[in-house]
């Protein structure tokens, strides 16, 4: 008895799914900003290019030719890739200004324990009001407050134009998430050099732990805030 061959909707998916893997993973490659924002962009794609073969089909191609069609109607994977990025990087610039803002109150907190610790200050005190700083270290403070200020606006501005005010906000959220994790970094920056300049003209004096602290949650906020002012220019540049 010979074979009869399977002519179901099932027939073609295995044969379909490796071209559409094949054509969906060049996509992939063109596609920079948060993974969960891509795999969902890729799933849209996936079933769109899985309806798009079906109708194909439904309208007398063979499996073969309804997916080179579907896929043909989709474009290259440049093409594709160029009309996500706007969203990928409104994305991007969200998720950089909500880190952001949802570290600040941590951070300030660990610096006002390590103040009240060391007995340099107001328990609310951040490093540049400590008693005995330098005078460079106070002028940088002017300069660290106008990047705080700079921050929390560029992080605020982000989230309100990349969320359901986007129609009354428009924007570039990733140029102004750059804005606000470059502000950040000079903060933390700004913090580490106080702590620098306080530990030299007071030698001994800090509480180790709770100094410690600070400084290490600092220092990992100024690399990420570093990074992703590079990601989020990366993304205005494409």
């Amino acid at each position: 008895m010979t074979g009869t061959a399977v002519t179901g909707p099932d027939a073609p998916r295995p044969a379909a799914d490796r071209a559409f893997g094949g054509y969906l993973a060049q996509i992939a490659g063109r596609l920079a900003g948060p993974a969960g924002t891509r795999r969902d962009i890729l799933a849209e794609l996936r079933a769109g290019l899985a309806d798009a073969a079906d109708s194909h089909r439904a309208a007398g191609l063979d499996p073969g030719q309804a997916t080179r069609a579907a896929i043909g109607e989709f474009g290259s994977p440049d093409q594709v890739a160029r009309g996500f990025r706007a969203e990928l990087s409104a994305a991007q610039g969200r998720r950089t200004a909500l880190a952001l803002l949802m570290s600040a109150p941590l951070i300030a907190l660990l610096w006002a324990a390590a103040a009240l610790a060391s007995h340099l200050g107001a328990p609310l005190a951040v490093p540049w009001h400590w008693a005995g700083m330098p005078a460079g270290a106070r002028l940088a403070s002017h300069i660290a407050m106008i990047a705080l200020v700079t921050a929390i606006g560029g992080a605020l501005v982000t989230v309100a134009s990349s969320g359901r005010l986007t129609r009354w906000l428009p924007g570039r959220p990733a140029a102004s998430a750059a804005v606000a994790a470059a502000g950040t970094a000079a903060v933390d920056l700004t913090l580490l050099g106080a702590l620098a300049a306080q530990a030299a003209s007071t030698p001994g004096r800090l509480a180790a732990v709770p100094v410690a602290a600070a400084a290490a949650a600092s220092l990992a906020r100024f690399s990420f805030a570093a990074r992703s002012a590079r990601t989020c220019l990366t993304a205005c540049a494409a």
